[in-house]
């Protein structure tokens, strides 16, 4: 019984060992391609936006739709009074 129990808990050692080395392995290579990556093609800095974010358009639209919004808000809140 005890060589069974021995051979397991020298199995598992082995497995873990390996495991572990594996695992730094995998660890040290990406870290590696993330240097080389990074060496080799920099970030570059994103656009800038040639025109404004919102328009005088969109901003006409989004008062439009707030105002449908509050108008059907007043209306049912008058319609369906207790």
């Amino acid at each position: 019984m005890a060589d069974l129990f021995d051979s397991g808990i020298e199995l598992m050692l082995i497995g873990m060992g390996i495991v572990f080395l594996f695992l730094g392995l995998l660890v040290a290579t990406v870290n590696g391609m993330s240097r080389i990556i990074c060496r080799w093609f920099p970030d570059q800095p994103p656009p800038t936006p040639s025109r404004p974010f919102r328009t005088a358009a969109a901003q006409a639209e989004k008062g439009d739709i707030v105002a449908a919004i509050g108008a059907a808000i007043h209306r049912y809140r008058t319609e369906h009074r207790n």
